[in-house]
Order: structure tokens, then sequence, then C-alpha cells
């Protein structure tokens, strides 16, 4: 199964080229977005991949003088997606350091419930009314710049879909082979992630947990606009950029090629079951 980071093109043969490959990007990354909590070391390359280093505050436990702490990482890709969301909630999870968590909310807006001020209109309780056409997790990359920012409130958000597996079904008729007993549109969406029904975690290891956080896995299907090969400059693995127009959103799908089914041309449909990341654009 493909990892987040095969995804863009990392895969390393043991533990010490992982910690050293990753080492020398976070101390070469030259863009930094810094904030109470600490700062994102941002390594970005010439094709779009990008990997956030979370570096702890410099009075971070462990830090020697002069150097940061590496919390964490976050992979992502920057491509052309700009999805408006009513983001409704700042997602924290147990284990979380303090520059990662995740953003919840709606995708294509209702504007019967939205003010011109991008805020939700009246006293609505939120669990009550539906903010959009249907909801979603993602990992936020640059969590810490905006988990304070007052909520709900409509952000234009860039979303890729790293995928876990992925079929690609050549132009004309769609049949789910990801899901076969699920009647899936040529275009459709479901937050898998938000799911903690019984059965659901039975069936599906990316449900969440019964009782427990969501999380932020889609079973996406959608027509492929326009795809690129790409090449990792670093280890000189290929993966795949896809803009696949799904339900009423167009998302940046990312694949590891040993993961894909089929053939990727420009008009297929795609049907994945993918990780979503994401960054904030307003």
């Amino acid at each position: 199964m493909a990892s987040n980071l095969s995804s863009i093109g990392f895969s390393f043969d043991d533990e010490d080229a992982f910690r050293e490959t990753l080492t020398d990007l976070a101390n070469t990354a030259r863009d930094r977005l810094t904030g109470d909590t600490g700062e994102y070391a941002i390594w970005r390359s010439r094709s779009g991949a990008e990997i956030w280093f979370h570096l702890g505050a410099e009075d971070h436990p462990g830090a020697s003088p002069g150097e940061r702490v590496i919390l964490g990482l976050t992979p992502f890709y920057e491509g052309q997606s700009a999805i408006p969301l009513c983001v409704t909630e700042a997602i924290r999870r147990p284990d979380d350091n303090p520059l990662e968590g995740m953003l919840h909310g709606w995708v294509s807006p209702d504007a019967a419930v939205m003010s011109a001020d991008h805020r939700p209109a009246g006293d609505e309780n939120l669990d009550d009314i539906g903010l959009g056409s249907y909801p979603i997790v993602f990992d936020a990359v640059d969590f810490a710049a905006h988990a304070e920012r007052e909520l709900p409130a409509v952000w234009t958000c860039r979303i890729a879909a790293f995928c876990r597996e992925i079929v690609v079904h050549t132009q004309g008729e769609f049949s789910s082979q990801i899901s076969p007993g699920l009647p899936l549109a040529a275009q459709a969406l479901i937050p898998i992630g938000l799911i903690s029904d019984e059965d659901d975690e039975d069936d599906e290891e990316d449900a969440a947990p019964r009782g427990g956080v969501a999380m932020p896995t889609v079973l996406l299907t959608g027509i492929v606009r326009a795809h690129r090969r790409l090449d990792n400059e670093i280890t000189g693995r290929a993966y795949y950029w896809l803009s696949v127009e799904s339900l009423e959103a167009t998302f940046d799908v990312i694949a590891d090629p040993d993961i894909v089914t089929g053939e990727i041309t420009d008009g297929a449909t795609v049907e994945a079951v993918a990780w979503l990341f994401g960054r904030v654009l307003d």
C-alpha cells in the first residue's frame, strides 16, 4: 500500500536513509511560517511536492542552543485546486503536536445560510442544518496559523487527495471496482473518515473508529481533467498528479504509480480511497 510520502516519490530502504534524507530537507528548507507554538520549515520541490516540517519553539525540551527540535512533518502537493469550504471546526487529535491538526468543513457552501461577510447567518445550530453539499475533514499543513480564527467561516482551500487505492476507468460506463456493492455515480465523494457506524468500521480500515476522532479519508470518484507524471528530484521516483472533477469540487489527486490500476488519460473516470491534505488560501 502507498504511504503519504511515497505518493510524492519518497521511498526509503531503511530508517537511517529516511532520517538522513528528511533531516537534510528540513535543514535546507528556505520558507518559514512562524507562530506562537513553533515554526513550519517548508521544503518545496520544483514539481510541486512539499514537506512541512514542524519545528518546536526555541525553549522546547531537548533543544540544543541555536537548534530547533523536529516534532513531525506533513506532506503536501501545491496543485491547482481552490475549493470554497464552510469551515466549522479545528480538530486536534490526542497525539498531535502543537503544529498539527485537522479542519472540518462543508464543500460548496449553501448560499441560503451564508451572509455577505462569509459567516453563517442567524443563530442556527450547526448540528441541525446543512452548511453545504457534504462534509470533509482534512489534515491542514498550516493548521497552527488558522486554529484560533473565528469559526464557522468560508475559506478557500487547496485540497490534495493522497491515494491509498486508485482505479482508472476508460471513457464510457462507470462501475465501481473498489466498492462494487456501493452504487456510486461517476462523480461522487463519501467522507468515510467521518463514518463511525460499527458495521462500517469492520469493513473499512479508513473509517473513523466508533466513538473516536474523525479521519481525513474519503472515497471519491471523478473525471480526470488534466494529469502529469512527475519525478521527485531527490529520489528520482515518479508519481502522478491529476486534476479530478468530483462532486461539486475539483481536487488535486496524487498517486504512487505502484498502486494505479489502469491507464490514466484525460477524460477517464477514476475512483480512489485517499487521505486529504490541505492548506488555507485566504
